[in-house]
């Protein structure tokens, strides 16, 4: 529960914060940018209940632009389209054709977010799992979000965790393991 709080406190400060409507240059810092921006926009969807959209709708969502400093700063539309990209990649949203999309209703990061709660509910930091084990494995219960879901699910919410620094994915074969850290 604290690290959605934190993640929720970190959002509304970054909203605020007038240099995050300029996405960076440098590759490593747009690229955190461009995945807190895919996290922000996630949530968006979810409690506003959005199921489908348009890239020209996203340039009237309020999140995209700050008013706070007395000062406009807005995302243009390649940077939303950019932020979208990633989103797909990560299979929170699905393109329809080069404007329109679908949203998923359970985005990859809170995938990563409750598997990495489970892993410490379960004591598993430190130790490697399968794909397979993290979804049905012995430790995992019913009422999980990720049980039963298919291991291509699991290992973009995976590859979320191993980006902010909480798990280390290894693939041999085709087949995956996950270091939980």
């Amino acid at each position: 529960m604290q690290d959605a709080q934190d993640k929720l406190e970190l959002h509304q400060k970054l909203l605020k914060y007038p240099p995050f409507y300029t996405l960076q240059d440098h590759k490593e810092t747009r690229k955190k940018q461009i995945t807190q921006w895919s996290e922000i926009v996630h949530l968006y969807f979810q409690s506003h209940k959005i199921l489908e959209t348009s890239i020209s709708e996203m340039l009237n969502v309020p999140i995209f632009q700050d008013q706070s400093s007395g000062i406009i700063k807005k995302l243009d539309a390649s940077e939303i389209r950019e932020i979208l990209n990633q989103m797909a990649q990560l299979g929170s949203i699905e393109w329809k054709n080069d404007q329109n999309f679908s949203v998923n209703l359970v985005s990859p990061f809170e995938l990563a977010d409750a598997i990495y709660a489970w892993a410490k509910e379960k004591k598993l930091i430190g130790y490697t799992e399968t794909l397979k084990g993290i979804t049905e494995g012995s430790q995992t219960d019913q009422t999980k979000k990720f049980y039963n879901l298919p291991q291509e699910q699991i290992l973009k919410a995976c590859l979320i965790l191993e980006e902010t620094g909480r798990c280390q994915v290894y693939e041999f074969d085709g087949l995956y393991s996950i270091k939980l850290i």
